[in-house]
């Protein structure tokens, strides 16, 4: 089986994020199971070797950042008539059996498809964030264009990915597109890497970082963006509601960086730990040291970071959005409503104070994380997809 990858990026050609490492694992797991995948996408900015054949196709150079609201309105459509070409060139050849989209990127093939019979390779296509769908304001008008655009490629599609249980429904409703044809596909974790990025001496690594962790407890652990919507404000907050119930030891690493840290510094909490930006090894070394993971996002995807802490066995303390229940769960942690301070603050002194349940949690975590969300398991549910798409079309 040979398969067309469509992305505007991908790891490690790339920046690194959620959707670069997805296309990445995607790619590595499908070849690990026998299936051929030519990724394309446009020129790289890194260096790095991804798993299999690469082309390239121009972008588009022009104002703002790469991924910004200016950037996709004038130069991602057009991108994706270019890359719908060189794919549909090779489809017509013979040279693809499917075709697998990432966001807008296919439109092209979807147009050109609708008008040529000989372009019987299926399209599937994973419409990602969607966040021309969630703006509100000036950056949801702004954004309308793309908001049709995304809505016309889902038409075009055989199957549409829902990245969770929780979001089938969303991703019915906000493109428009039959039920039916929604298929649930999450991103995952692959268990080799994180077994490899996690350092021999893991307490040791966290402790060189922050010596006050050495006589820590418990340790919560938060990754992210700090950014207003992550929720890292409203986990400070019920920290203070519960610190005099904590042992005096208690302390809160925060891993990430963005313009909520100015905030997090000017109180110089000495129980607040802020790593900024950090290497794999320090952060699954971070993961290692926890005892709780604590994720109070106020909006979010699939969260992949939800995901690393189960694998690391972390009972997780998570906010009810996005892909979130699917993973958090009364058997993998605690589930509270997005804002609800005073249910964070319970939630977190529960399991601060209950080593038998921490452990459970932990443990059911990762089980649940290797079994329905490790990269291995998800590339043979993505190929039973692609060959069910293809028995359909002989």
């Amino acid at each position: 089986m040979r398969v067309a990858l469509l992305s505007r990026a991908a790891h490690p050609l790339h920046d690194p994020g959620g959707l670069e490492r997805a296309v990445y694992h995607l790619a590595k797991h499908l070849r690990a199971q026998g299936v051929e995948t030519v990724l394309f996408t446009r020129p790289a900015t890194r260096e790095g070797a991804f798993p299999g054949e690469v082309v390239t196709v121009p972008y588009g150079t022009g104002r703002g950042r790469h991924g910004g609201v200016l950037d996709r309105t004038l130069f991602y459509p057009a991108f994706a008539a270019r890359i719908g070409d060189a794919v549909a060139a090779r489809v017509r050849s013979g040279g693809m059996d499917i075709v697998h989209a990432q966001g807008l990127t296919a439109l092209g093939y979807g147009r050109l498809r609708a008008r040529d019979a000989a372009l019987g390779a299926p399209l599937v296509l994973n419409p990602q964030g969607m966040e021309e769908h969630k703006a509100r304001g000036l950056k949801r008008l702004a954004l309308s264009r793309l908001r049709a655009l995304s809505r016309e490629a889902a038409r075009a599609a055989d199957r549409v990915i829902a990245t969770d249980e929780a979001t089938r429904d969303e991703v019915a409703l906000l493109l428009n597109v039959d039920p039916g044809r929604v298929v649930v596909l999450p991103n995952g974790i692959d268990p080799d890497e994180i077994r490899e990025a996690t350092p021999p001496d893991p307490r040791r690594l966290a402790h060189e970082s922050f010596p006050a962790l050495a006589g820590a407890f418990p340790v919560f652990l938060s990754v992210g963006r700090l950014e207003a919507y992550k929720g890292f404000g409203d986990v400070r907050r019920a920290l203070a509601l519960v610190e005099e119930a904590l042992p005096r030891s208690w302390a809160w690493i925060v891993v990430g960086s963005g313009p909520g840290r100015a905030a997090l510094d000017r109180e110089g909490n000495p129980h607040v730990h802020l790593a900024g930006s950090v290497d794999d090894a320090r952060l699954h070394a971070f993961y290692e040291r926890a005892d709780v993971f604590v994720h109070a996002t106020r909006y979010e995807g699939s969260s992949l970071v939800t995901l690393e802490a189960m694998a690391h066995a972390l009972p997780v303390v998570a906010t009810n959005v996005g892909g979130i229940p699917d993973k958090v769960s009364a058997q993998t942690g605690r589930l509270v409503e997005p804002g609800d301070v005073a249910g964070l603050a319970d939630a977190l002194l529960e399991l601060a104070q209950d080593a038998a349940l921490r452990e459970r949690l932990g443990r059911e975590g990762r089980r649940l994380a290797l079994d329905r969300f490790s990269w291995p398991a998800l590339a043979r549910r993505t190929i039973t997809l692609y060959e069910e798409l293809l028995g359909t079309r002989r």
